[in-house]
């Protein structure tokens, strides 16, 4: 566990925030600015026992600090993947983590002894993001890790579409004759640019299966030509994904966010280059990055708990 050499002002309200991935749980304690006064994380566990999981990464972190620090802590605040319903906190369908209909907010509500509210993991980071980014008018705000999603501003205001999943950019098909994706289908954008997906990739074309990140494998791309190849096909789907979008809904920009766009310029200029390259008639929107990377969804996270119980700026 990290944790700041300070302690913050006890002024300032902090937050529990955790983010909950395909590949780890992070949890923080989130105070003004932004800033972690203490994060964690843990492998994600399928199943109820990721709720366990959550619950005793908070109770770390809380014993981590002071007692006047413990007593700022205002609320905890969830991005969880899947179906999530917001107004009771619980978990609809969560695909990857093995859950249907089982409630979130109220075990680890019991557990912490702190209100709880829960997001859904792409709304939470999204909104960090075009927040950060300066809240533009009209952007498609892509979230990439494991998964791929997005979430698309107009006029300034999220669409969520009519039933809720607008913005499931890992599923939108690319190449037909593409690898299996988890959803069932093939070739989706996800299948080749989800941070798992390039790494089970890298490793059956006979790559170091040591191997456990998307960093390790961006940093390898100058002279592994197995990891330059998954790169390649990653950067591929994204294109194709983002040009379909493009072609559809014509955003002001694209701002990038995540674990995966972390990588900075390996992403960013190749991505630039292949849309240009794939474009055809199809304007290219502008692509940025955004300065959270990775830590979105936390940010997500503890804004929404701050918001919640009223103490957030």
């Amino acid at each position: 566990m990290s944790e700041s050499p300070t302690q913050p002002a006890a002024e300032r309200a902090l937050a529990l925030a955790f983010d909950v991935g395909g590949t780890s749980v992070r949890g923080a304690v989130v105070g003004a600015g932004d800033v972690s006064w203490a994060e964690s994380r843990v492998a994600t566990r399928p199943g109820p026992a990721v709720l366990d999981d959550i619950a005793q990464l908070g109770e770390e972190l809380l014993a981590g600090l002071s007692p006047a620090a413990r007593t700022q802590v205002a609320g905890v605040g969830v991005a969880f993947p899947g179906i999530v319903d917001t107004e009771t906190g619980t978990s609809l369908k969560a695909v990857n983590l093995g859950l249907v209909d089982t409630p979130v907010a109220a075990p680890l509500a019991e557990r912490l002894g702190l209100p709880v509210a829960v997001s859904h993991d792409t709304a939470a980071a999204a909104g960090a993001i075009w927040a950060d980014a300066g809240s533009p008018a009209s952007a498609f705000v892509a979230v990439l890790g494991t998964g791929v999603a997005a979430v698309t501003y107009v006029e300034g205001r999220p669409i969520a579409g009519a039933s809720g999943q607008a913005g499931e950019l890992g599923h939108l098909v690319v190449d037909p004759a593409g690898p299996p994706c988890t959803c069932g289908l093939r070739g989706c954008v996800e299948s080749r640019a989800g941070a798992r997906r390039m790494l089970e990739r890298y490793a059956s074309l006979g790559g170091d299966t040591r191997i456990t990140g998307v960093a390790e494998l961006v940093a390898r791309t100058e002279h592994d030509p197995l990891a330059a190849e998954v790169w390649s096909e990653a950067i591929t789907a994204l294109a194709d994904g983002f040009l379909a979008v493009g072609a559809l809904l014509a955003p002001g920009e694209i701002i990038l966010g995540g674990g995966v766009a972390e990588a900075r310029g390996y992403l960013l200029e190749p991505l630039q280059a292949r849309m240009s390259e794939r474009a055809g008639v199809t304007a290219v929107p502008p692509v940025r990055l955004s300065a959270l990377g990775g830590r979105a969804g936390l940010v997500g996270a503890a804004r929404l708990a701050l918001a919640s119980t009223g103490t957030g700026a």
